[in-house]
């Protein structure tokens, strides 16, 4: 009586679980619908916020808006592929449901045009029913739902737990000059816990302990293989993601599941770094030989004319001038104040913001302004704020009284007490100074003389 009773509960266990199914399907479709255009939307949306703010981050918030947007990123893109095939095969799916309805025998090989009789048997002999591909996709469209949700997860915690080793580690490289250094260090280390640790784990458990019964005997062994599971355990959430994804990989190919669940992830770290370095470059293209970025670097470039805005322009603190037409006797010249590139030049030129007698007298050490080889005093430069473009800085007028109609050059030098063979304070920093070539157009307006 007692085994009735228990076949029974799970049959009816078994029953409400298929009542649960069907009804998962539907909210699979909405969901998918809905959250790809989500997804896509997102980047853009976290690339703009964060370009609003950009030159008034300090290096710790640089290092986990730059990592945290290009795991994020990759994600989205990630997750949103995932999704159109899901709702690509859920939607074959119900096709081929509504298909097996209409037509409940399948495939009338009496009625095949075109088929001779080889082609024929040769499909009859290896194209499924339409049960088994009902079943094989509704297979993949559930497998990949779950492994979505896996995956997000996954890199979710992940990220959370790199922003966190490198803000610190890059945080403290750099009170040694050293903050590129340092985040390298955070990340190897990071990853050597992060993969280094399973791999010991699997060495110890999967290989010795299923070779050599005696080990699992020993205790310390025991406890050995305990702690190192538990430091892997950080890696990722495992009440949440190693019900996922022990089920799906016992329930396919082990190994060809476990590639493919590495492959995604490093896919995703791709695909997310390739986005964010195009937000910040003008191109990835190798294809610029001829005038490649170092070639327009004394060039005409449009971030330096405030009537020409770009969307690169908001990530960069470069000098700035009105327009590339000037007909006055004065060009209007911004030059930005970047906390993270700045500062710790200032610091060095002029001890401390606090210590610093005259902060503007500091500020103006920073440049070194001249046009067409004549240098322009900075005494006449003056704070600015500049809410227009998210910007504070130091605003002043370079004289135009003197110079030939044309194309002439104005030149910014930024950190100009810097010797050329210096070593730079920071490790982050390219070079000890930057050199800017800002082209002007000068067409003076002539008054006509009065008869």
């Amino acid at each position: 009586m007692d085994d009735k009773e228990s076949q029974g509960q799970l049959d009816a266990e078994s029953e409400a679980m298929d009542r649960l199914r069907d009804r998962t399907d539907e909210l699979e479709l909405i969901i998918s619908s809905l959250t790809i255009f989500a997804l896509l939307s997102i980047p853009s949306w976290l690339f703009d916020s964060i370009a609003d703010i950009y030159t008034h981050l300090s290096t710790s918030l640089v290092i986990a808006s730059t990592v945290g947007i290009s795991l994020l990123a990759g994600t989205c893109y990630g997750l949103a592929a995932c999704f159109v095939v899901h709702l690509m095969a859920r939607a074959y799916w119900v096709g081929l449901i509504g298909l097996r309805t209409v037509f409940p025998d399948g495939i009338n090989w009496s009625k095949t045009p075109g088929l001779g009789p080889l082609s024929r048997q040769y499909y009859r002999d290896t194209l499924p029913d339409l049960d088994t591909v009902i079943k094989n996709t509704d297979r993949l469209a559930s497998s990949l739902f779950a492994v979505i949700s896996m995956l997000t997860l996954s890199v979710l915690w992940f990220g959370t737990i790199l922003i966190a080793i490198l803000v610190v580690s890059g945080t403290l490289g750099a009170r040694f000059g050293l903050t590129n250094a340092g985040m390298g260090i955070g990340t190897a280390v990071l990853l050597m816990v992060f993969i280094g640790t399973p791999v010991l784990v699997y060495l110890l458990d999967r290989q010795l302990a299923s070779r050599l019964p005696s080990l699992r005997d020993s205790r310390f062994y025991v406890g050995l293989v305990r702690l190192f599971r538990r430091i892997s355990g950080f890696a990722y959430p495992q009440r949440l993601v190693l019900p996922v994804q022990l089920t799906l990989q016992s329930n396919t190919r082990p190994v060809a599941f476990f590639v493919a669940l590495t492959i995604g992830i490093i896919v995703i770290v791709a695909v997310g770094n390739t986005r964010a370095a195009a937000w910040r470059n003008f191109t990835l293209s190798g294809e610029f030989t001829y005038l490649d970025s170092t070639q327009v670097r004394d060039g005409f470039r449009s971030t330096y004319y405030e009537d020409m805005p770009g969307s690169l322009d908001r990530l960069r603190g470069w000098p700035r001038i009105d327009s590339f037409h000037q007909r006055g006797k004065f060009v209007r010249l911004f030059l930005p104040y970047q906390p993270l590139r700045d500062n710790l030049v200032l610091d060095q030129l002029c001890g401390s913001a606090d210590q610093a007698p005259d902060r503007l007298d500091c500020l103006r050490q920073l440049w070194s302004v001249s046009i067409e080889g004549t240098p322009v005093d900075m005494a006449n430069f003056e704070t600015a704020e500049r809410a227009d473009i998210g910007m504070r800085g130091l605003i002043g007028l370079v004289p135009l009284s003197g110079l030939e109609l044309g194309l002439r050059h104005i030149e910014v030098v930024w950190n100009p007490s810097a010797a050329d063979e210096a070593a730079p304070l920071d490790d982050r920093y390219a070079q000890v100074n930057t050199r800017s070539v800002i082209p002007i157009a000068f067409s003076p307006d002539f008054e006509m003389p009065l008869n």
